[in-house]
Protein backbone atom coordinates (compact mmCIF):
# COMPACT_ATOMS: atom_id res chain seq x y z
CA UNK A 1 0.00 0.00 0.00
CA UNK A 2 1.13 3.52 -0.86
CA UNK A 3 0.21 6.80 0.49
CA UNK A 4 -1.92 7.47 -2.52
CA UNK A 5 -4.12 3.91 -2.19
CA UNK A 6 -7.64 4.25 -0.91
CA UNK A 7 -8.35 3.12 2.81
CA UNK A 8 -12.12 2.53 2.19
CA UNK A 9 -14.36 1.86 -1.16
CA UNK A 10 -17.71 2.13 -1.35
CA UNK A 11 -17.68 1.20 2.48
CA UNK A 12 -15.26 -2.08 1.67
CA UNK A 13 -11.87 -2.14 3.93
CA UNK A 14 -8.76 -2.21 1.48
CA UNK A 15 -6.09 -4.44 3.04
CA UNK A 16 -3.67 -4.42 0.29
CA UNK A 17 -2.73 -4.61 -3.15
CA UNK A 18 -3.33 -8.16 -5.46
CA UNK A 19 -1.82 -7.17 -8.39
CA UNK A 20 -1.24 -4.10 -10.80
CA UNK A 21 -2.34 -3.77 -14.82
CA UNK A 22 -2.94 -1.55 -17.68
CA UNK A 23 -6.42 -0.56 -16.63
CA UNK A 24 -5.59 0.19 -12.63
CA UNK A 25 -4.86 -1.59 -9.52
CA UNK A 26 -6.24 -5.11 -8.02
CA UNK A 27 -6.58 -4.41 -4.14
CA UNK A 28 -7.87 -7.19 -1.35
CA UNK A 29 -10.68 -5.84 0.31
CA UNK A 30 -13.02 -7.00 3.85
CA UNK A 31 -16.89 -6.07 3.57
CA UNK A 32 -18.98 -5.26 6.67
CA UNK A 33 -19.91 -9.24 7.40
CA UNK A 34 -16.34 -9.40 6.86
CA UNK A 35 -16.10 -11.56 3.67
CA UNK A 36 -12.67 -10.88 1.53
CA UNK A 37 -13.49 -9.26 -2.31
CA UNK A 38 -11.29 -8.10 -4.38
CA UNK A 39 -11.72 -4.96 -5.65
CA UNK A 40 -10.34 -3.65 -9.31
CA UNK A 41 -10.19 -0.15 -10.04
CA UNK A 42 -10.01 2.01 -13.04
CA UNK A 43 -7.16 4.60 -13.13
CA UNK A 44 -8.57 7.73 -13.58
CA UNK A 45 -7.15 10.18 -16.13
CA UNK A 46 -5.14 10.26 -19.65
CA UNK A 47 -5.85 10.65 -23.43
CA UNK A 48 -7.54 6.66 -23.23
CA UNK A 49 -9.87 7.04 -20.38
CA UNK A 50 -13.19 7.43 -22.05
CA UNK A 51 -12.58 3.91 -23.84
CA UNK A 52 -11.05 2.29 -20.05
CA UNK A 53 -14.00 4.02 -18.44
CA UNK A 54 -16.53 2.11 -21.09
CA UNK A 55 -15.08 -0.97 -20.72
CA UNK A 56 -14.82 -0.90 -16.72
CA UNK A 57 -18.42 -0.45 -17.28
CA UNK A 58 -18.97 -2.68 -19.49
CA UNK A 59 -17.22 -5.33 -17.29
CA UNK A 60 -19.36 -4.06 -14.13
CA UNK A 61 -22.28 -4.61 -15.88
CA UNK A 62 -21.89 -8.13 -17.63
CA UNK A 63 -20.68 -9.58 -14.42
CA UNK A 64 -24.21 -8.09 -13.02
CA UNK A 65 -25.57 -10.23 -15.84
CA UNK A 66 -24.27 -13.72 -15.30
CA UNK A 67 -24.10 -16.21 -12.57
CA UNK A 68 -22.87 -20.05 -12.44
CA UNK A 69 -20.10 -21.47 -10.08
CA UNK A 70 -17.61 -21.34 -12.50
CA UNK A 71 -17.40 -17.73 -12.43
CA UNK A 72 -16.67 -15.22 -9.80
CA UNK A 73 -19.29 -13.16 -8.55
CA UNK A 74 -19.71 -9.69 -8.80
CA UNK A 75 -20.49 -8.34 -4.65
CA UNK A 76 -20.58 -4.52 -5.59
CA UNK A 77 -19.50 -1.41 -7.55
CA UNK A 78 -19.52 2.16 -7.41
CA UNK A 79 -18.78 4.44 -10.81
CA UNK A 80 -19.62 7.82 -9.45
CA UNK A 81 -17.84 10.09 -11.79
CA UNK A 82 -16.40 12.11 -9.19
CA UNK A 83 -14.99 9.01 -7.39
CA UNK A 84 -12.30 5.97 -7.79
CA UNK A 85 -14.66 3.78 -10.37
CA UNK A 86 -14.03 0.22 -9.09
CA UNK A 87 -16.17 -3.07 -8.52
CA UNK A 88 -15.84 -5.57 -5.94
CA UNK A 89 -15.65 -9.54 -7.00
CA UNK A 90 -16.07 -12.70 -4.92
CA UNK A 91 -12.26 -13.60 -3.75
CA UNK A 92 -10.76 -16.63 -5.28
CA UNK A 93 -7.94 -17.81 -3.09
CA UNK A 94 -5.27 -20.03 -5.03
CA UNK A 95 -3.28 -19.45 -7.93
CA UNK A 96 -4.29 -18.79 -11.38
CA UNK A 97 -3.94 -21.47 -14.20
CA UNK A 98 -0.98 -19.27 -15.49
CA UNK A 99 0.92 -19.16 -12.49
CA UNK A 100 0.13 -22.68 -11.88
CA UNK A 101 1.60 -24.28 -14.95
CA UNK A 102 4.80 -22.65 -14.41
CA UNK A 103 4.95 -24.34 -10.78
CA UNK A 104 4.00 -27.65 -12.12
CA UNK A 105 3.54 -30.40 -14.59
CA UNK A 106 0.85 -29.84 -17.48
CA UNK A 107 -2.69 -31.47 -15.98
CA UNK A 108 -3.12 -35.39 -17.10
CA UNK A 109 -5.60 -36.16 -19.06
CA UNK A 110 -8.54 -36.74 -16.60
CA UNK A 111 -7.87 -33.24 -14.66
CA UNK A 112 -7.48 -31.50 -18.41
CA UNK A 113 -11.07 -33.31 -19.14
CA UNK A 114 -12.42 -31.68 -16.34
CA UNK A 115 -10.98 -28.56 -16.20
CA UNK A 116 -12.72 -28.69 -19.62
CA UNK A 117 -16.06 -29.02 -18.31
CA UNK A 118 -16.15 -26.57 -15.56
CA UNK A 119 -14.58 -24.23 -18.34
CA UNK A 120 -17.34 -25.26 -21.11
CA UNK A 121 -19.81 -25.13 -18.35
CA UNK A 122 -18.70 -21.48 -17.03
CA UNK A 123 -18.83 -20.25 -20.81
CA UNK A 124 -22.49 -21.33 -21.35
CA UNK A 125 -23.69 -19.70 -18.21
CA UNK A 126 -21.60 -16.40 -19.95
CA UNK A 127 -23.43 -17.02 -23.66
CA UNK A 128 -26.67 -17.83 -22.08
CA UNK A 129 -26.47 -13.86 -20.43
CA UNK A 130 -26.05 -12.83 -23.90
CA UNK A 131 -22.47 -12.35 -23.25
CA UNK A 132 -19.38 -13.17 -25.18
CA UNK A 133 -16.34 -13.31 -22.90
CA UNK A 134 -13.41 -13.20 -25.74
CA UNK A 135 -10.31 -13.11 -23.30
CA UNK A 136 -10.29 -16.70 -21.98
CA UNK A 137 -7.26 -17.80 -20.99
CA UNK A 138 -4.82 -19.28 -18.22
CA UNK A 139 -4.19 -15.86 -15.94
CA UNK A 140 -8.66 -15.16 -16.30
CA UNK A 141 -8.82 -18.57 -15.07
CA UNK A 142 -8.65 -18.82 -10.61
CA UNK A 143 -7.73 -21.99 -8.98
CA UNK A 144 -9.85 -21.93 -5.64
CA UNK A 145 -10.45 -24.63 -3.46
CA UNK A 146 -13.88 -25.55 -4.92
CA UNK A 147 -12.86 -25.50 -8.59
CA UNK A 148 -11.73 -22.89 -11.21
CA UNK A 149 -13.51 -19.74 -11.65
CA UNK A 150 -12.89 -17.56 -15.04
CA UNK A 151 -12.75 -13.65 -13.92
CA UNK A 152 -12.06 -10.55 -16.20
CA UNK A 153 -14.57 -9.53 -17.80
CA UNK A 154 -12.85 -6.32 -19.26
CA UNK A 155 -13.26 -7.56 -22.92
CA UNK A 156 -16.49 -8.89 -22.56
CA UNK A 157 -18.95 -7.98 -25.44
CA UNK A 158 -22.78 -7.77 -24.68
CA UNK A 159 -25.36 -8.62 -27.56
CA UNK A 160 -24.08 -11.57 -29.30
CA UNK A 161 -21.71 -11.67 -32.45
CA UNK A 162 -19.56 -8.60 -32.59
CA UNK A 163 -21.79 -7.38 -29.10
CA UNK A 164 -21.04 -3.83 -28.72
CA UNK A 165 -17.69 -3.08 -30.11
CA UNK A 166 -17.37 0.12 -31.70
CA UNK A 167 -17.26 -0.45 -35.09
CA UNK A 168 -13.37 -0.32 -35.64
CA UNK A 169 -10.79 -3.42 -36.87
CA UNK A 170 -9.31 -3.03 -33.48
CA UNK A 171 -8.35 -6.47 -32.30
CA UNK A 172 -9.21 -7.68 -28.80
CA UNK A 173 -7.78 -10.29 -26.81
CA UNK A 174 -4.51 -12.61 -26.27
CA UNK A 175 -2.93 -13.56 -28.94
CA UNK A 176 -1.60 -16.81 -27.79
CA UNK A 177 -5.79 -17.66 -27.74
CA UNK A 178 -7.25 -15.54 -29.89
CA UNK A 179 -9.40 -17.46 -33.17
CA UNK A 180 -8.69 -16.72 -36.76
CA UNK A 181 -11.65 -14.38 -36.93
CA UNK A 182 -10.65 -12.06 -34.06
CA UNK A 183 -7.65 -11.62 -36.16
CA UNK A 184 -9.20 -10.93 -39.93
CA UNK A 185 -12.90 -10.27 -38.49
CA UNK A 186 -13.01 -8.48 -35.09
CA UNK A 187 -16.50 -6.86 -35.69
CA UNK A 188 -18.00 -10.31 -36.77
CA UNK A 189 -16.49 -12.48 -33.41
CA UNK A 190 -19.36 -14.67 -32.24
CA UNK A 191 -19.21 -17.14 -29.46
CA UNK A 192 -17.20 -19.52 -31.27
CA UNK A 193 -14.24 -17.16 -30.57
CA UNK A 194 -14.91 -18.89 -26.99
CA UNK A 195 -14.74 -22.08 -28.16
CA UNK A 196 -11.62 -21.96 -29.93
CA UNK A 197 -10.17 -19.83 -26.45
CA UNK A 198 -11.28 -22.99 -24.89
CA UNK A 199 -9.05 -25.50 -26.87
CA UNK A 200 -6.40 -23.60 -26.64
CA UNK A 201 -6.45 -23.51 -23.15
CA UNK A 202 -6.67 -26.96 -22.81
CA UNK A 203 -3.40 -27.46 -25.30
CA UNK A 204 -1.94 -25.37 -22.64
CA UNK A 205 -2.81 -26.65 -19.59
CA UNK A 206 -2.51 -30.56 -20.78
CA UNK A 207 0.78 -30.42 -23.03
CA UNK A 208 2.36 -27.09 -21.66
CA UNK A 209 2.93 -25.57 -25.15
CA UNK A 210 1.44 -22.73 -27.43
CA UNK A 211 -0.73 -23.64 -30.64
CA UNK A 212 1.85 -21.58 -32.46
CA UNK A 213 5.67 -20.15 -32.09
CA UNK A 214 6.29 -16.66 -31.87
CA UNK A 215 6.06 -14.08 -29.79
CA UNK A 216 5.01 -11.08 -31.24
CA UNK A 217 1.21 -10.42 -32.23
CA UNK A 218 1.63 -9.95 -35.68
CA UNK A 219 3.47 -13.84 -36.03
CA UNK A 220 0.95 -14.91 -34.25
CA UNK A 221 -2.05 -13.20 -35.71
CA UNK A 222 0.08 -15.05 -39.14
CA UNK A 223 -0.08 -18.10 -38.01
CA UNK A 224 -3.61 -18.53 -36.18
CA UNK A 225 -5.21 -16.77 -39.79
CA UNK A 226 -3.42 -19.01 -42.29
CA UNK A 227 -5.51 -22.47 -42.87
CA UNK A 228 -2.36 -24.18 -43.77
CA UNK A 229 -0.60 -23.82 -40.79
CA UNK A 230 -1.59 -26.31 -38.34
CA UNK A 231 -1.54 -25.42 -34.49
CA UNK A 232 0.91 -27.52 -32.62
CA UNK A 233 -0.88 -30.36 -30.35
CA UNK A 234 1.73 -32.64 -29.42
CA UNK A 235 1.59 -33.41 -26.13
CA UNK A 236 -2.12 -33.34 -25.34
CA UNK A 237 -3.51 -36.67 -24.20
CA UNK A 238 -4.58 -38.71 -26.53
CA UNK A 239 -8.35 -38.90 -25.08
CA UNK A 240 -8.87 -35.04 -25.32
CA UNK A 241 -6.45 -34.71 -28.72
CA UNK A 242 -9.56 -35.68 -30.73
CA UNK A 243 -12.00 -32.91 -29.28
CA UNK A 244 -9.22 -29.88 -28.73
CA UNK A 245 -8.81 -30.33 -32.59
CA UNK A 246 -12.13 -29.83 -33.17
CA UNK A 247 -12.16 -26.60 -30.59
CA UNK A 248 -9.88 -25.73 -32.85
CA UNK A 249 -11.53 -25.63 -36.63
CA UNK A 250 -10.28 -22.68 -38.77
CA UNK A 251 -13.69 -21.91 -39.58
CA UNK A 252 -16.45 -20.82 -36.57
CA UNK A 253 -18.77 -22.74 -38.12
CA UNK A 254 -16.62 -25.70 -37.79
CA UNK A 255 -16.09 -25.92 -34.10
CA UNK A 256 -18.73 -27.89 -31.81
CA UNK A 257 -21.47 -26.42 -29.71
CA UNK A 258 -20.77 -26.00 -26.40
CA UNK A 259 -23.49 -28.46 -25.70
CA UNK A 260 -21.47 -30.88 -27.48
CA UNK A 261 -18.07 -30.72 -25.95
CA UNK A 262 -19.85 -30.53 -22.28
CA UNK A 263 -21.70 -34.56 -23.72
CA UNK A 264 -18.44 -35.23 -24.70
CA UNK A 265 -16.49 -34.46 -21.43
CA UNK A 266 -18.70 -35.91 -19.62
CA UNK A 267 -18.97 -39.37 -21.76
CA UNK A 268 -14.85 -38.96 -20.59
CA UNK A 269 -15.58 -38.50 -17.24
CA UNK A 270 -18.02 -41.39 -16.77
CA UNK A 271 -15.61 -43.76 -18.46
CA UNK A 272 -13.68 -42.85 -15.65
CA UNK A 273 -16.06 -43.51 -13.08
CA UNK A 274 -16.49 -39.63 -12.59
CA UNK A 275 -19.52 -37.53 -12.32
CA UNK A 276 -19.46 -34.13 -13.21
CA UNK A 277 -19.65 -32.92 -9.44
CA UNK A 278 -17.11 -35.91 -8.27
CA UNK A 279 -14.81 -34.68 -11.27
CA UNK A 280 -14.79 -30.61 -10.14
CA UNK A 281 -13.99 -31.98 -6.52
CA UNK A 282 -10.73 -33.99 -7.62
CA UNK A 283 -10.17 -31.05 -9.80
CA UNK A 284 -10.06 -28.71 -7.22
CA UNK A 285 -7.82 -31.26 -4.94
CA UNK A 286 -5.25 -31.54 -7.62
CA UNK A 287 -4.99 -27.71 -8.36
CA UNK A 288 -5.61 -26.02 -5.00
CA UNK A 289 -2.88 -24.69 -3.84
CA UNK A 290 -3.02 -23.76 -0.11
CA UNK A 291 -1.34 -20.85 1.53
CA UNK A 292 -1.71 -18.70 -1.43
CA UNK A 293 -4.45 -16.47 -0.47
CA UNK A 294 -5.39 -14.12 1.91
CA UNK A 295 -7.73 -16.51 4.07
CA UNK A 296 -4.41 -17.94 5.45
CA UNK A 297 -2.64 -14.49 6.40
CA UNK A 298 -5.89 -12.06 7.18
CA UNK A 299 -7.04 -12.10 10.97
CA UNK A 300 -10.99 -12.04 11.16
CA UNK A 301 -12.15 -8.28 11.38
CA UNK A 302 -13.50 -6.88 14.58
CA UNK A 303 -17.56 -7.52 13.69
CA UNK A 304 -19.58 -4.58 12.59
CA UNK A 305 -23.08 -3.93 13.02
CA UNK A 306 -24.59 -5.76 9.89
CA UNK A 307 -25.79 -2.92 8.38
CA UNK A 308 -24.03 -1.68 4.85
CA UNK A 309 -24.51 1.93 3.10
CA UNK A 310 -25.49 0.99 -0.80
CA UNK A 311 -24.99 3.36 -3.27
CA UNK A 312 -28.03 3.21 -5.81
CA UNK A 313 -29.00 4.86 -9.00
CA UNK A 314 -30.01 8.35 -7.79
CA UNK A 315 -30.14 7.97 -4.47
CA UNK A 316 -28.55 6.09 -0.41
CA UNK A 317 -30.25 4.07 1.72
CA UNK A 318 -29.11 1.79 4.59
CA UNK A 319 -30.02 -1.54 4.49
CA UNK A 320 -29.11 -4.95 5.79
CA UNK A 321 -25.61 -5.74 4.89
CA UNK A 322 -26.78 -9.00 2.42
CA UNK A 323 -30.11 -7.72 1.13
CA UNK A 324 -28.48 -4.22 0.89
CA UNK A 325 -25.92 -5.95 -1.92
CA UNK A 326 -28.17 -7.45 -3.56
CA UNK A 327 -31.21 -4.72 -3.94
CA UNK A 328 -28.48 -2.14 -4.90
CA UNK A 329 -26.46 -4.05 -7.51
CA UNK A 330 -29.61 -5.00 -8.96
CA UNK A 331 -30.91 -1.25 -9.35
CA UNK A 332 -27.62 -0.27 -10.66
CA UNK A 333 -27.38 -3.32 -13.29
CA UNK A 334 -31.17 -2.63 -14.56
CA UNK A 335 -30.20 1.14 -14.70
CA UNK A 336 -26.74 0.54 -16.86
CA UNK A 337 -28.86 -1.90 -18.77
CA UNK A 338 -31.71 0.19 -19.69
CA UNK A 339 -29.48 3.10 -20.19
CA UNK A 340 -26.66 1.88 -22.41
CA UNK A 341 -28.57 -1.11 -24.51
CA UNK A 342 -32.46 -0.36 -24.39
CA UNK A 343 -33.72 0.52 -28.18
CA UNK A 344 -34.79 3.91 -28.62
CA UNK A 345 -38.23 4.36 -28.62
CA UNK A 346 -39.92 4.84 -32.42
Amino acid sequence: MTPADPRVLGGIEILGRLGKGGMGVVYAGRTDDDSLVAVKTLHIGGLEQSDLRERFERESTALGMVQGPGVAALVDSGQDADEIPWLALEYVPGLDLSTYLKRHDPLDEVTGTALGLVLANALTDIHTAGLLHRDLKPANVMLGPDGPKVVDFGLVAIGGAGGDLTHTNMRLGTPRFMAPEQFTAPTSVGVGADVYALGALLVFATSGQYLYGGTSPEALGFAAANPVIEPNLSGVPVGLSLLVAELLAFKPEDRPSLADVRAQLTEQLAAAHLSPAAARVRLAERTYVPGTGLTDEVPPAKRHAPVTRVETVGRSSTVGSEAGKRVGLAARTAERLRKAYARPAA
